[in-house]
């Protein structure tokens, strides 16, 4: 995790329209947080409730790894214009009801709504030294985020840390992401068999790859589920499948967009193409990007299976820009003009580094929301 970050947190949302003619991006922008009382405000997660409302979870504190970091929540209601009070889910020094010990610092947070409509929050928690002995903690609310239960422990190892949402490979069953940095390190994913708001049963499969950590997933169906890599000191994305009903991984594939060592997310299309947020960029966490992966049936037999896809850039919401506007190509991106829109994108200026940690939803309106702490 980084250390030098800013207090506003954004939400953006991308509007995808699909038509046999053409598809339209449209990108709108709101803060969620410029809260200035903490100067860290960082490891965002988005979703949409049952209900058609907007939850943000995020934790802040005084600097990374403080002990006055706290879990912090903010509810939409007008589809992320306005937000509510931000409340408190998790308190500074809170201890897990299966732990003798309060915890010495907060982190990372996923939200997760499940088949029952109960709420999930999965968080990085440290009771002794720094990150290398993070373990994952978690609530639920079974009131939308209102109020929320007492914290339980879900892994016991050290160096264990969430950063993208879980995805369902059945009615009662998650497949949480998951990184590892003590003594090893490694991606994994936690199998969770879940019940009225209970773990019933937990397994994790991890990725064997030290280069790789903090996966994101994709799952098409309940027999298979894409990851995406973030490369330790940064480089190409990367792309392994899992299969759930062999509970193994395939070996890691490039695909060709840049990474530098920053958070990713994706969600499908209902067309089988991926939506992927991103900083578009090998070694500085600017501009805050969303790309589109190829059609599969422009990619045949061969692409379709391939965890390495292509990647083609929509365009970069958040970013520093030159005083002349895009090209209207470049905001109407089609398939048809991509190369246009590439060429409208090449113009973007490199400025300071926008250090941004990305959160994607999908909601009923195929409305894909991106959350960013820059």
């Amino acid at each position: 995790m980084k250390a030098s970050l800013l207090t506003n947190i954004y939400a953006i949302f991308a509007l995808v329209l699909s038509a046999s003619i053409a598809r339209a991006q449209v990108f709108s922008t709101s803060i969620v947080s410029a809260e200035m009382a903490m100067a860290v405000q960082h490891g965002s997660s988005l979703i949409e409730l049952d209900d058609g409302s907007l939850l943000v979870s995020w934790y802040a504190g005084g600097k990374e790894g403080a002990r006055d970091s706290r879990i912090l929540v903010r509810h939409s209601l007008a589809g992320g214009t306005s937000w509510e009070a931000t409340q408190i889910a998790v308190n500074p020094r809170e201890c897990a009801a299966e732990s003798w010990f309060s915890n010495k610092t907060l982190g990372n947070t996923v939200l997760f709504q499940d088949k029952e409509n109960i709420v999930w929050l999965f968080y990085a928690a440290v009771e002794f030294g720094g990150w290398s002995g993070a373990h994952v903690d978690y609530k639920i609310s079974r009131d939308r985020g209102r109020t929320w239960s007492e914290s339980h422990r879900l892994t016991n190892g050290l160096g264990d840390i969430p950063r993208s949402k879980p995805v369902e490979l059945g009615p009662h069953e998650l497949f949480l992401p998951l990184s590892h940095s003590a003594l090893w390190t490694y991606p994994s994913g936690a199998r969770l068999e879940i019940a009225n708001g209970k773990i019933v049963r937990k397994i994790s499969f991890p990725i064997a790859s030290s280069k790789c950590s903090h996966p994101a997933f994709v799952a098409f169906d309940p027999d298979r589920v894409l990851a995406f890599l973030r490369v330790r000191g940064g480089g190409k994305l990367q792309g392994i499948f899992f299969d759930p009903g062999k509970n193994g991984w395939s070996i890691p594939e490039a695909t060709n967009l840049p990474n530098p060592d920053s958070a990713i997310d994706a969600v499908p299309l209902n067309d089988g193409r991926i939506l992927l947020a991103y900083n578009d960029d090998g070694t500085i966490r600017n501009p805050l990007s969303i790309a589109v992966s190829d059609d599969p049936d422009e990619q045949g037999a061969e692409g379709s299976s391939s965890a390495g896809g292509a990647f083609r850039k929509l365009r970069d919401p958040i970013k520093r820009r030159r005083k002349e506007e895009i090209s209207p190509q470049a905001r109407g991106l089609t398939t048809a003009n991509s190369a246009t829109a590439e060429k409208a994108n090449a113009r973007r200026d490199r400025t300071i580094e926008t250090r941004s940690w990305l959160f994607l939803c999908k909601n009923k309106e195929r409305r894909y929301g991106v959350l960013a702490v820059s």
